[in-house]
């Protein structure tokens, strides 16, 4: 009997659900015409049910996956992801669901340039800015009190942005379907869920493929710790065009690990040619996974030559086409734009420094010592009232906050060390003792995208918690794959469960927190009133 009911009271639960939302300014649920995050929620969510409801048959693919264990657990995942990106979502909006607070729309800027059939942002930069005739135009101070398009480059009078164009390029093929205007916050977004989407395809992929006699519920945390690990909630408040490259050229990275890592072990040209596509698309979102990508290729040259499969050579090809295609047009547009194919425009930017003098400094080894303390020892502040941690710009060594290299910042954005803020992600090292013989590319392939990206990162001349993200989504794989092998290292110890259980909840449960007080300021510029009642509540259980 309850059986029975089951289907028509889905089905009428659906169609509710989705109509109150449809009439909902009409049954007065909601004054406000424009329909924000909640309103869409509800609606799918009732569609979804309505949809599933009215076509379950206990025979058919919806009876089979929901009556069988295989079913149950990818139905677990999916709604694991759902919630993740809705923990995305309340980060993105402050809190408040309906909007999110928006900053930049410069992906959009360009994306409209391409759409006209050109490379220049349609931005006509102030007269004053023209009047400059020399290279002093890039100095700061010669600018003070004109205003400028920040960040974005200017050369022979026309603003370009130094950012990678992929993003813009796909945003530019629906601007005929959607000619309004796209926040970069709403790119972060989108593209980070695509980061988690390709990150659990992965985790499934390798799980299946390599470590099935692993709980199943060690899937859903390595998932969850991949989604939630610091600094991906962390860089949805601000969301913008930084960010956004960071994400798009992560949702690509990842992309291009979801193809390749499993050819390893079962190569065909699709699935190479995706991911040199993918990996393609994540250089030209984000130009400093160059080296990481190179060795990429050096490592998938060095496979097929190794296991001389008879189609070694259309492997490789297949791989090395769009990457050889992206180079020449990544190219192409640097030259039409700075007359140099070298020439990212990163010289030419109306920035806080004169980068024109100074692009020599912008990347040196010297600066590796305060960015490695940064990257992995930065440690949390604490205070006695909520959200009790937070993130500091710099608390190092009285030795490393006298060094001062070239154009070194030292104080420049809140960052939290690895060790202090994701100790899991130290597993990753458990991957490479006594590693499996099936994994024998993947993890070259991984640990050396990883170190090529976190080493770039640490030549650079700051570092910020939103840089972590160029590295934290490789690690994050390795660590899950170190997790895993634990399992095997220590014949299923209780006593590694246990420890490897507290490393996970701690690492998410610091990610959540320090993404809070780290953009506490956003926080109470958006939502005050929020901040108001999280503060009471907490303060109140933690006297």
């Amino acid at each position: 009997m309850k059986k029975q009911w089951l289907q028509p009271a889905g089905i009428l639960f659906g169609i509710a659900a989705a109509a109150s939302m449809l009439f909902a300014s009409q049954l007065g649920l909601d004054n406000n015409p424009v329909w924000g995050v909640r309103r869409y929620a509800v609606f799918f969510m009732g569609l979804a049910i309505l949809l599933v409801s009215s076509f379950y048959r206990e025979d058919n693919f919806i009876g089979k996956a929901l009556h069988s264990a295989d079913g149950r657990f990818y139905a677990t995942v999916v709604l694991l992801d759902i919630a993740i990106v809705f923990i995305y979502l309340w980060f993105a909006s402050d809190g408040m669901w309906t909007t999110l607070p928006n900053e930049t729309n410069y992906y959009d800027l360009q994306a409209n340039a391409f759409a006209k059939g050109q490379l220049e942002l349609d931005v006509q930069p102030d007269p004053a800015l023209l009047a400059f005739k020399d290279e002093s135009l890039y100095e700061p101070a010669n600018r003070e009190g004109i205003p400028v398009l920040w960040d974005a480059t200017l050369y022979k009078g026309k603003y370009h942005l130094y950012w990678g164009p992929a993003p813009a390029l796909l945003l530019a093929l629906i601007k005929p379907f959607h000619p309004s205007d796209l926040g970069d916050k709403v790119l972060t977004l989108l593209f980070i869920s695509g980061t988690l989407l390709f990150l659990t395809l992965t985790i499934l992929e390798l799980w299946r493929s390599h470590f099935n006699h692993i709980p199943r519920g060690t899937v859903l945390a390595a998932i969850a710790f991949a989604g939630l690990v610091n600094p991906m909630p962390y860089i949805m408040t601000e969301g913008r065009i930084y960010e956004a490259a960071i994400v798009a050229a992560q949702f690509f990275l990842m992309g291009g690990f979801y193809f390749l890592l499993p050819a390893f072990n079962r190569p065909s040209i699709p699935r190479l040619a995706l991911a040199g596509l993918f990996f393609t698309l994540a250089v030209g979102s984000r130009t400093t996974l160059i080296p990481a990508v190179g060795i990429l290729s050096l490592v998938v040259l060095l496979w097929t030559v190794q296991t001389r499969h008879p189609r070694a050579v259309s492997y490789m090809l297949a791989f090395a086409l769009p990457l050889a295609l992206g180079a020449v047009g990544y190219g192409w547009y640097n030259h039409a734009r700075f007359d140099s194919t070298t020439e990212f425009g990163y010289r030419y930017q109306l920035t806080s420094y004169n980068l024109y003098q100074q692009i020599g400094e912008t990347f040196a080894l010297e600066y590796l010592p305060p960015n490695l303390y940064k990257t992995l020892f930065n440690p949390l502040e604490r205070r006695d009232a909520f959200p009790y941690i937070f993130p500091t710009r710099w608390s190092g060594p009285g030795w490393l906050t006298n060094y001062q290299p070239k154009m070194y910042l030292t104080y420049t954005e809140n960052i939290t060390g690895i060790f202090i803020a994701s100790p899991f992600l130290l597993l990753a090292a458990l991957a490479g003792i006594r590693p499996k013989r099936d994994l024998r590319w993947m993890l070259p392939a991984l640990s050396a995208a990883f170190l090529a990206v976190f080493v770039t990162l640490q030549a650079f001349f700051f570092v910020a918690m939103r840089y972590m993200l160029d590295a934290v989504p490789t690690l994050a794989l390795l660590s899950v794959i170190g997790f895993w092998h634990g399992f095997d290292l220590f014949k299923n110890s209780k006593a590694y469960s246990l420890a490897a259980a507290l490393l996970l909840i701690y690492s998410i449960a610091v990610s959540l927190l320090i993404s809070f007080s780290g953009n506490l300021e956003l926080f109470k510029i958006h939502n005050p009133e929020l901040v108001r009642q999280m503060t009471w509540t907490f303060n109140s259980l933690f006297k």
